[in-house]
């Protein structure tokens, strides 16, 4: 009777060690990604006030952002990105999803959607 009380509270520690790894994993995955989108909005912010003093193209503009886009590893792909105006008429909006997954099985489990939208200012 002792080794089945002592199996059950080792499966029940063992059910909470998975629940805790479960959670701590998407928490981290759910940080990691707005970081991340973070550094891509002030990465934007300055691409739209480089790009608004230059007069740089919007292919121009959209190119530097997804490259920033990719090395961040955001899933921002060109048609999400508009690139409005130009000069001190320039305004930027990029809008995309991301996935937030279960560990192991890579099953979506959440959609975070980030959308910003940025004009140039003049200083």
């Amino acid at each position: 009777m002792a080794g089945a009380s002592a199996n059950a509270k080792r499966f029940v520690l063992l059910l909470w060690v998975l629940v805790a790894f479960f959670y701590f994993y998407l928490s981290y995955d759910y940080i990691r990604v707005t970081s991340n989108d973070r550094q891509f909005d002030d990465y934007l912010h300055y691409v739209v006030q480089l790009a608004g003093i230059d007069h740089r193209p919007p292919k121009e503009i959209r190119t530097l952002l997804l490259v920033k886009a990719e090395e961040l590893g955001l899933p921002v792909q060109g048609e999400e990105i508009a690139v409005l105006g130009g000069g001190e008429s320039l305004n930027v909006t990029v809008g995309y999803d991301v996935d937030i997954d279960i560990p192991v099985i890579q099953r979506q489990v959440y959609t975070k959607h980030f959308d910003h939208k940025v004009h140039y200012q003049q200083r």
